[in-house]
């Protein structure tokens, strides 16, 4: 009779790479496990999570302000309240700009995009497309606008509940946010004593995680604007109304990856199609081809240069994960976030967080 023994047991008489692969694919298992235990974490408190991540975003980008005016024989705590001052006034301003050129010509703006639509059924027609079928989109697109407009404007300020929401979400923003900006060395010391390193390293992580929300934004800010003006151009040239409120909408639609410049291009498309004619039509699309593709491409890693050392798949699919869990500021925030996390985890592996002796070494330190 065969006798049992080690060597005779399934797992080890499996092939290696079998064995390899059943561990890897436990491991995955596990990470989607914890990744969905997560989501839902977050979803759940997400009146509580939507503020932290703004105030961090905001805290990163106006620390070296707040750092310079404290250089400057200004108190910490007055640096703080100045730099939330100006945030206020440059949010306001932004707000003001976006309304006064979109919201208030969202008459006109109608109006174009209706001749567009007439445009394009007639243009359909050349091509033996069933004007009904045509028809049939548009009475669907127009019977959903004066719903998605009055959800919108629920989603704002329309019922009680979401007002409470917003002044709270407002209220629990400015109170992270002084805290991060006023504390942020007793935060850092404080992060780095929970994972056992030194304090300096975790000085670096935060400014390695400053420098590359601001390079990321600055890089994607520059790469809207270049790539807007070559949109704007001939849209100018071809007298096509609304350039403004277009490149508004091109310029902040541009920090969605991938897809806002494109939502705003097809607007644009619309518009001239309605204002010009196909022809019209045909030479923005053209620009909007140009300045999306290659273009954009070609700015976007002269403006970022290294930063983003990750595979264009790995972002596309982080972006559209982002948007699908979290909405646009996901979508947004998605690629910057990824891109610390990534450097986190090799400023730590260089620490030897991630090994045995390493994680050992603090200890070693203190006998």
């Amino acid at each position: 009779m065969m006798q049992n023994s080690p060597g005779s047991d399934f797992s080890r008489s499996a092939p290696k790479w079998l064995r390899h692969v059943g561990l890897q694919s436990w491991l995955f298992i596990g990470i989607l496990l914890m990744t969905a235990v997560i989501l839902v974490i977050l979803a759940t408190l997400n009146e509580i999570v939507t503020p932290l991540i703004i105030s961090l975003l905001f805290a990163i980008l106006s620390r070296p302000l707040v750092d310079w005016l404290e250089q400057h024989k200004v108190s910490r705590s007055l640096a703080t309240v100045l730099t939330m001052v100006l945030i206020l006034i440059i949010t306001t301003g932004l707000i003001a700009i976006i309304i006064k050129g979109v919201w208030q010509q969202a008459p006109e703006i109608g109006y174009q995009l209706r001749a567009g639509w007439v445009s394009l059924q007639i243009s359909l027609l050349q091509f033996n497309i069933q004007l009904p079928s045509v028809n049939t989109v548009s009475t669907e697109l127009s019977s959903a606008l004066p719903t998605i407009f009055e959800g919108l404007f629920a989603l704002l300020s329309s019922t009680v509940t979401t007002l409470i929401g917003l002044f709270v979400g407002l209220y629990f923003g400015a109170f992270i946010l002084f805290f991060l900006l006023r504390d942020t060395a007793q935060i850092e010391t404080w992060i780095a004593q929970r994972i056992s390193l030194n304090p300096q390293v975790g000085t670096a992580i935060v400014k390695d995680a400053g420098h590359t929300v601001l390079t990321y934004f600055r890089g994607t800010g520059l790469t809207a604007l270049i790539t807007s003006m070559v949109v704007a151009v001939p849209l100018v040239i071809l007298k096509v109304p609304l350039v403004g409120a277009i490149l508004i909408l091109y310029f902040f639609t541009s920090f969605i990856p991938y897809l806002g410049a494109w939502i705003a291009g097809a607007f644009a498309v619309l518009i001239a199609l309605g204002a010009g004619g196909v022809q019209t039509a045909l030479i923005i699309l053209a620009a909007v081809i140009i300045s999306n593709g290659a273009l954009q491409a070609i700015v976007s890693s002269w403006a970022l240069g290294s930063l983003l050392k990750i595979h264009p798949l790995v972002i596309f699919l982080v972006t559209i994960i982002a948007g699908m869990v979290g909405g646009i500021l996901s979508m947004i925030l998605a690629v910057p976030i990824t891109a610390i996390v990534l450097q986190v985890a090799v400023r730590l592996r260089l620490e030897g967080v991630f090994s045995e002796t390493g994680a050992k070494l603090p200890v070693a330190q203190q006998n």
